[in-house]
């Protein structure tokens, strides 16, 4: 007996990938469940900042507005930044990136995770949500995937699509496998309060342990990206607030003066990790669940939101020739759109951790020329903005 899906697509994981591709989904008048352990918690305006902050480039943000769920975000906790400075710290020369040179009037936003998925949760008007819930089970058949949830209800969807990040159970139920490899560090993150305004410029200079990063925020405050080796990121952990905004100011080359403040911290694994495939037939992978990035170049949530846009064009093409969701040619168009780009991506940021990670004093020559060389060179860094802010005239409406 031929089982009739009861939705166009199940989504499972409600972080923000997996929301915002509910959202646009249902904006093309797909019939959408999506399946999330926990509820997030409600958006609370006096409440500080979020520990995981994003820099959303111009292209992710058209599909965000496309979607209406730019407007839904705080103006007060959004931060335009209009350049980017990177140096090292054993060198004299810098790479500034600025907004002017490909006519924007910024490089981008920083805004918190969370704020976009609140945003997205509160769109979901034609949403089938099932929460708190789990996959316990996925069964892929000929004319539909059946997910049986830890509640023992069943789902049937033309589609299952694994938005639940690195770890990803319908990723490992579909038999996708995966390569990569630890680095051996961890990122400490957290709000800090440093001498000196930001001047909306995000900031990044390199160590012989790792980056050390600071983005905007819109009250003048900064998200901090410590990346360090494990041995100084525990010894970082063990430190009290005052000494550690001390080693601070000291990593970051005073470039904003004094450390004056740290509040909640936390820090976590660094990692890359590519699927070796982002589509079956009924089932596609999508955001952290299809790869991992080192956050050196701040990409992993733009190339999620990237994904977004290209499963919903692969979908909609697919439906205009008379195909369900989970046909297999369609899904292919998605994984080809993304895969080429996202392993171009994984490579230069696993470049850039190995180069500016290496005590080896040819590499340590060849990374102060790398960034003294595109300092001087106006169409080198037009290059590497034009390929940061994710703009794209030809690709799916929803980047447009």
């Amino acid at each position: 007996m031929t089982t009739r899906p009861r939705y166009d697509v199940a989504i499972v994981g409600g972080g923000m990938v997996g929301a915002v591709l509910a959202v646009a989904l249902s904006e093309a008048d797909f019939h959408v469940a999506l399946v999330e352990a926990k509820q997030p918690k409600p958006l609370d305006p006096e409440a500080g900042y979020d520990l995981r902050q994003s820099a959303i480039a111009p292209g992710p943000r058209h599909l965000l507005e496309n979607l209406g769920l730019w407007d839904r975000l705080p103006d007060n906790r959004i931060c335009p930044f209009t350049g980017m400075k990177v140096w090292q710290a054993d060198q004299d020369d810098e790479l500034f990136l600025e907004h002017t040179a490909v006519g924007l009037p910024e490089l981008g936003h920083i805004v918190e995770n969370a704020l976009v998925v609140d945003a997205a949760w509160q769109a979901f008007e034609r949403v089938d949500v099932y929460c708190p819930a789990k996959m316990a089970a996925l069964n892929v058949e000929a004319h539909a995937a059946r997910l049986t949830l830890d509640d023992e209800q069943e789902i049937t969807a033309a589609l299952v699509v694994g938005a639940e990040g690195a770890n990803s159970p319908v990723r490992e139920a579909a038999g996708i496998t995966t390569t990569g490899w630890g680095y051996g560090q961890r990122c400490t993150v957290g709000t800090v309060t440093p001498e000196r305004h930001h001047r909306h410029i995000a900031w990044q200079r390199f160590t012989e342990t790792g980056p050390v990063a600071f983005l905007p925020l819109a009250d003048g405050r900064c998200s901090l990206a410590w990346h360090a080796d494990d041995a100084l990121a525990d010894e970082l952990a063990e430190l009290d607030d005052d000494e550690f905004c001390r080693r601070l100011t000291e990593a970051s080359g005073g470039v904003l003066g004094r450390i004056q403040h740290m509040g909640t911290r936390a820090a976590f694994p660094l990692k890359l990790m590519h699927a070796r495939e982002y589509v079956q037939p009924r089932v596609a992978i999508a955001g952290d669940a299809a790869h991992v990035v080192h956050p050196m170049a701040g990409q992993g949530v733009n190339l999620g939101l990237l994904d977004v846009a290209e499963l919903v064009a692969a979908l909609e093409a697919g439906r205009a020739a008379g195909a369900d969701a989970g046909e297999i040619t369609y899904l292919k168009r998605y994984q080809r759109a993304r895969m080429a780009d996202n392993m171009m991506m994984l490579a230069a940021t696993d470049g850039l951790k190995r180069l500016y990670g290496s005590h080896n004093p040819l590499l340590r020559s060849l990374r102060g020329l790398a960034i003294s060389g595109a300092s001087r060179l106006a169409p080198i860094r037009q290059i590497m903005i034009s390929q940061a802010v994710g703009l794209s005239n030809d690709g799916p409406r929803l980047l447009r």
